[in-house]
């Protein structure tokens, strides 16, 4: 999945054409571009989630090894209900 937009509490949303994720907690400072790809869960209730990392800045060379909380899983229509449910207004 790619990063596509930085959210509030430096949350970040990813998207690929089967819907969007906002994930938070990457070891790592993500950019625009970069890509997330999911590997496997390593703690399933509170969405802990072992990942790799590919960075635009390096023209994707090397993949890096993280863990992230996903925070939001489904389509673009769920996401704008999650955004208005999560956002202060």
């Amino acid at each position: 999945m790619e990063v596509v937009a930085y959210l509030h509490n430096a949350d970040l949303l990813l998207e690929d054409e089967q819907g969007v994720v906002v994930i938070g907690g990457s070891h790592y400072v993500l950019s625009l571009g970069d890509q997330v790809f999911f590997q496997q869960a390593i703690d399933q209730q509170a969405k802990l989630y072992q990942v790799k990392i590919s960075f635009a800045c390096a023209d994707h060379a090397m993949l890096h090894e993280d863990e992230v909380q996903m925070k939001f899983e489904g389509c673009r229509d769920d996401f704008q209900n999650y955004i208005n449910n999560t956002t202060v207004h």
